[in-house]
């Protein structure tokens, strides 16, 4: 049997964990299993596929055959171990319900340990100013899940339940940011809403996946935001997208970008600035970001793969 919490390995000054991820093929589950396996720790991650089984293996970790399903399989993986975080996410209509099913899945199964979960910016009150983890708002429509996945995970009993709420991931060439680099190309031109001087929290992706570590290897519960402590105007970024792109920046209305690109239009005409503080008190920052010099350094890097050819 793998050590627990009460039965730890040490590597160095760090015990070593013997962690289940879901998603553990995907941009994040990806990064977080380098990062982990760096950090000494054996992981498992679910793969669905052949591909996504190779990623895993390429990464350090040892691949489990499965999807968030195979509630068995997840099951069986969350009580062999000593954590699990849970990166993966549909994207059909049954998102909800799909990640309801898995979740309680995996903390019925559990006896103990560290259960981490990953929501995001929405749950928070919508600020240009960063707002810490306490300042919440309840989200609305198809972003109602998130309230009961977040209060899940931490009133589940036995396990040490932790919520991570990422803003927008960066780096690496992938993530969200990909996206709208792609769209800006596909589009012709770089928009923002209205004069783009709403503000969002961002975090590289290896940044992201060290906060993760850090809250697997300390005493931390409850709710943690993980963000870089400046947030990008959405003007700037438009133009740092534009630039990697070679496209021109325009603004536009909301209800025509509405028209256009739906709710995800809305979501970026927000404000989500998020207070990373409670995370900084365990000994977390961001150095990959700050090597890059942010979001918009990432765009301008040919290395770190957004810029258009």
């Amino acid at each position: 049997m793998p050590g627990t919490l009460d039965d730890p390995k040490e590597q160095g000054d760090r015990t070593t964990m013997d962690i289940f991820i879901t998603g553990a093929s995907g941009y994040i589950g990806s990064a977080l299993t380098r990062t982990l396996v760096a950090r000494g720790h054996r992981v498992r991650g679910l793969a669905r596929s052949d591909a996504a089984e190779a990623r895993v293996r390429g990464n350090g970790g040892d691949p489990v055959r499965g999807s968030l399903t195979d509630l068995a399989v997840l099951a069986a993986q969350a009580a062999g171990g000593d954590a699990v975080v849970h990166t993966a996410a549909t994207d059909t209509a049954d998102r909800p319900a799909v990640d309801a099913a898995a979740v309680t899945a995996m903390l019925d199964a559990m006896e103990g340990g560290v259960f981490i979960t990953t929501t995001g910016a929405p749950r928070a009150r919508s600020s240009r100013t960063p707002v810490t983890e306490d300042d919440t708002a309840e989200p609305t429509g198809p972003l109602a899940w998130l309230a009961p996945a977040e209060a899940r995970v931490l009133d589940a009993p036995r396990v040490r339940g932790v919520v991570v709420r990422p803003p927008m991931v960066y780096g690496d060439g992938g993530g969200p940011l990909a996206r709208l680099v792609g769209q800006a190309g596909a589009d012709g031109v770089a928009r923002y809403t209205g004069p783009g001087d709403n503000h969002w929290s961002t975090v590289q992706v290896n940044d992201l996946a060290t906060g993760y570590a850090t809250l697997l290897e300390q005493p931390a519960q409850g709710v943690f935001h993980i963000a870089e402590p400046v947030p990008v105007d959405m003007a700037s970024l438009a133009a740092a997208i534009g630039e990697a792109a070679r496209v021109p920046v325009a603004s536009w209305s909301l209800a025509e970008a509405l028209e256009t690109h739906g709710p995800l239009a809305g979501f970026l005409a927000m404000d989500a600035a998020l207070d990373a503080s409670r995370l900084r008190s365990l000994g977390w920052s961001p150095v990959f970001g700050e090597a890059l010099g942010g979001i918009c350094g990432a765009l301008r890097n040919p290395v770190q793969g957004y810029r258009a050819s």
